[in-house]
């Protein structure tokens, strides 16, 4: 695992972070407990659905096609605490079991960041970065594509990813995340990079199902600020 480095300093106002956990599905109890244990509302709670072609299997490393994926919003004091929690309790250093890892909020509704506002500025901020940066890549891919993504994802070096079906339960109405409509029959793919292969990975996927493709795949990137469960 690459170190990590990390620097204190006194908070003078709050910033909030948006939270990953991508787990093995485990009893939500152990994840609430940490959760409310730093007083922290979560947020979205979904599945990240496999398939059962055994390339799809071999290329993110499950045993199991299901993954549980949690969002929540956090505030900076809270980021290294947290990643740390989850860490310890899932074992996610350990091949296979997951990551967590946070990306900044640049703006939110104020009573998002309201909660924490009170313990902020009595807290030191133990901010938890890494020697290599990474982004989280994004991609919305009609259903049947998926593996197109992940093809042209790993021949530029990305290493796993996990997916979100646009299709709910029963729901025919679309999903809607970061602003993007996902609509029923389209799959979501998420790859976690090094910044160095970023570029690279998003114009391979651009190529393989860019939008005047069959796939008609659009490819978003944003940064990731902390990280936990990355060899």
């Amino acid at each position: 695992m690459n170190q990590l480095l990390i620097t204190v300093g006194r908070a003078s106002m709050v910033n909030i972070k948006f939270l990953f956990a991508i787990l093995n599905s485990n009893p939500k109890s152990k994840i609430k407990s940490i959760f409310d244990k730093n007083k922290v509302n979560l947020k979205v709670v979904t599945h990240g659905i496999g398939t059962a072609s055994p390339s799809v299997l071999d290329y993110f490393g499950l045993v199991e096609t299901k993954k549980d994926i949690y969002m929540a919003v956090i505030p900076d004091y809270l980021e290294n605490k947290i990643l740390n929690n989850l860490n310890k309790e899932f074992k996610i250093d350990a091949p296979g079991t997951g990551i967590a890892f946070t990306v900044p909020i640049s703006s939110s509704n104020k009573f998002i960041s309201q909660p924490f506002e009170k313990d902020a500025n009595t807290k030191e901020v133990a901010k938890m970065t890494r020697e290599k940066k990474y982004h989280l890549v994004i991609t919305i891919v009609v259903e049947g594509h998926l593996e197109q993504v992940m093809n042209a994802a790993k021949r530029v070096g990305a290493s796993g990813g996990t997916v979100i079906r646009g299709r709910g339960l029963g729901n025919k109405e679309a999903v809607k995340l970061f602003g993007f409509e996902i609509e029923p029959g389209r799959e979501l793919v998420l790859n976690v990079v090094e910044d160095s292969i970023k570029n690279k990975v998003m114009e391979e996927i651009t190529k393989e199902v860019g939008i005047k493709t069959p796939g008609k795949g659009v490819c978003i990137a944003l940064p990731v600020d902390s990280a936990v469960g990355f060899k």
